[in-house]
């Protein structure tokens, strides 16, 4: 806040909370209603009642929630922060795999009940040196994950189907690999083709140790067949940052779920995060006021 302070003009910016009270949210609406530039991740049913707004930056990577205003607003452009999570997000991923690795999700609450259960954990501790990981997208998070995985000596195949690095480019090629992979990392972004693809058959052709991680999107893997696998020890375990439905109810299956850890979306942070949006906004701000390019302008078509 005293960054965005500071940096913008004096006059003419205000700062809301749009998940305050009653009387607070009105304000914002209203506020919105008169202001050409947005910093923030506004609800998507306020924009069409915004016309002055011509550009909307986005605090998230994610923007499926405006994908549905497609055509609809032919003067507002959407920027995301894409790039800016990469490396917390891959750390996040690697740290979920090391800890089912190297049994940390059962020392911890070991820990907690002051139990030593060097003789209970030892025997099942795994290396992830050498593995076979499959990593779906190859976006700026899948490649970052790429890069920590490969320093274990990992053999790491890419999924993505426009990327020309990439080794699988297709679902037939990403299911021949599949039965061979010890890890699937899934850092796919929500869209209609993505929405399911890591299905029932996808979850049955994995080898029993294989470890499922998502830093992606909840929509993209079929929960209900998830934790079928997981309760049937079908797969080894599974690394979760991200749900189909946030916060995750109390009465979920995943929270009971053996050999799974539930990140509860904190992939993203770390200690620098709000300093590092505000800095990106204050970027393309400066673009903005010069009429140049924005940066990370979003397709709403294509949904990323």
């Amino acid at each position: 806040m005293d960054l965005l302070s500071s940096a913008l003009p004096t006059t003419g910016v205000f700062f809301a909370d749009k998940n305050g009270p009653e009387g607070v949210r009105d304000d914002y609406l209203r506020r919105l209603r008169e202001s050409e530039i947005c910093f923030g991740n506004v609800p998507a049913e306020w924009l069409p009642t915004a016309p002055r707004l011509r550009w909307l930056q986005l605090e998230s990577i994610g923007f499926e929630y405006y994908r549905h205003l497609h055509g609809s607003l032919p003067s507002l452009t959407i920027t995301n922060l894409k790039g800016l999570f990469d490396r917390p997000a891959a750390e996040t991923a690697l740290a979920g795999l090391l800890a089912l690795h190297r049994g940390v999700d059962a020392l911890v609450p070991a820990q907690a009940a002051h139990r030593w259960v060097c003789l209970e954990v030892r025997p099942r501790m795994r290396l992830l040196h050498g593995k076979r990981v499959i990593i779906l997208g190859h976006g700026s998070i899948g490649r970052k994950l790429r890069r920590l995985i490969e320093a274990f000596d990992c053999r790491v195949l890419s999924y993505a189907r426009t990327a020309n690095d990439a080794e699988l480019r297709t679902p037939a090629e990403l299911d021949r690999a599949l039965p061979h992979a010890d890890i699937v990392a899934c850092c796919l972004p929500d869209t209609p083709d993505t929405r399911g693809f890591f299905g029932g058959t996808r979850l049955a052709s994995l080898p029993p140790h294989a470890v499922f991680v998502n830093i992606g999107r909840g929509s993209v893997v079929d929960e209900s067949a998830l934790v079928e696998a997981l309760l049937a020890h079908r797969i080894g375990g599974a690394v979760l940052d991200v749900t189909a439905q946030e916060p995750l109810p109390a009465d979920h299956a995943l929270w009971t779920c053996p050999n799974t850890l539930l990140m509860q979306h904190t992939g993203g942070g770390y200690d620098g995060e709000l300093l590092d949006k505000a800095r990106a906004f204050l970027a393309n701000f400066a673009a903005f006021q010069n009429s140049e390019p924005l940066v990370n302008v979003v397709d709403l078509a294509r949904g990323y």
